[in-house]
């Protein structure tokens, strides 16, 4: 198909490390164009081999399309095979990386309390660490559960080594990048082959929130993207045009639905040891050989 718009930068994840506030800074560069949405979902959409002229056309209106660099940040890109498939099957040319990454074990207990404020986990933390960490990854439709799989770095970013080359992949940290903001900033923009910039504003990180109602929330959201016996049903007696606005409409509800604050529980430290030694101490050592870095940012693996 011609016309396919191929961005030459991605951030892959991971997933409550933050990605949201990468992406924002990195949009600040007069050179850098990243997605208008955060999260298209585009490369390891199940429909991607389907994809018409229109859906590339779509894509493409998420950027400034004569940027220098163009952008975006979907985090399930570094879990799936397909988004490399498809990168490889679609570029002659390797695009760019950058991964930030956080102390796996603090990424785990914020996206363990993520699902407890959208209402999609019921189970006490305890309850949870012995039986997460033994079940294997499995690619997801809706909010994922794989807390503890998302943590294990360096197996997922082998994988990106092994298809693109070292050199074409940058990790940085979300502590570094909250503690020195400017210089760990700068270090992407040189990888880009930017001018770094003198300044950058000032950016609180994403809080975490509860959302109220949350049965309700999911059943419109769901709605929204056709998860639904009912939506499917839908099809057979209303035009792709009328289901499109019904889902439009849906989508600005839960743009707007309410949320409300909330400060998460910090582990325990004999669950902060249980996840060390559950593979994540081991799988640090592999990423500090691979990167030749110390992580030293990340006190439980010093």
């Amino acid at each position: 198909m011609k016309n396919k718009f191929l961005p030459n930068l991605f951030i892959p994840g991971a997933a409550k490390s933050g990605t949201t506030t990468l992406h924002e800074l990195l949009n600040l560069h007069p050179e850098i164009s990243m997605s208008k949405v955060k999260e298209p979902v585009f490369w390891n959409n199940k429909k991607f081999e389907k994809y018409i002229e229109q859906d590339w056309l779509n894509y493409k209106k998420l950027f400034v399309e004569k940027s220098k660099i163009c952008g975006e940040s979907t985090t399930s890109y570094m879990y799936y095979n397909s988004f490399i498939e498809n990168i490889n099957k679609n570029y002659k040319k390797s695009p760019k990386f950058i991964f930030i990454l956080r102390n796996p074990i603090d990424r785990y207990n914020s996206h363990f309390w993520w699902m407890k404020g959208l209402g999609l986990e019921k189970n006490k933390i305890k309850n949870v660490l012995n039986i997460e960490s033994r079940i294997n990854f499995e690619e997801y439709d809706y909010y994922p559960k794989n807390y503890f799989q998302f943590g294990l770095y360096s197996k997922w970013i082998q994988r990106f080594i092994d298809n693109f080359g070292l050199e074409n992949i940058k990790v940085i940290t979300l502590e570094k990048l909250i503690s020195n903001r400017l210089d760990t900033i700068n270090s992407c923009f040189d990888f880009l082959g930017l001018k770094k910039l003198e300044s950058i504003p000032e950016k609180t990180s994403n809080k975490t929130t509860r959302i109220k109602y949350s049965f309700l929330y999911h059943f419109i959201r769901k709605s929204s993207i056709g998860k639904m016996n009912y939506t499917k049903i839908g099809k057979i007696f209303l035009s792709n045009k009328s289901i499109d606005r019904i889902k439009n409409k849906l989508k600005d509800i839960i743009t707007n639905w309410k949320t409300e604050e909330f400060e998460y529980e910090p582990l325990q430290s004999e669950h902060r040891h249980y996840l060390k030694d559950a593979g994540y101490y081991s799988d640090v050592e592999k990423l500090k050989e691979i990167f030749d870095y110390s992580f030293n940012e990340w006190k439980d693996f010093n």
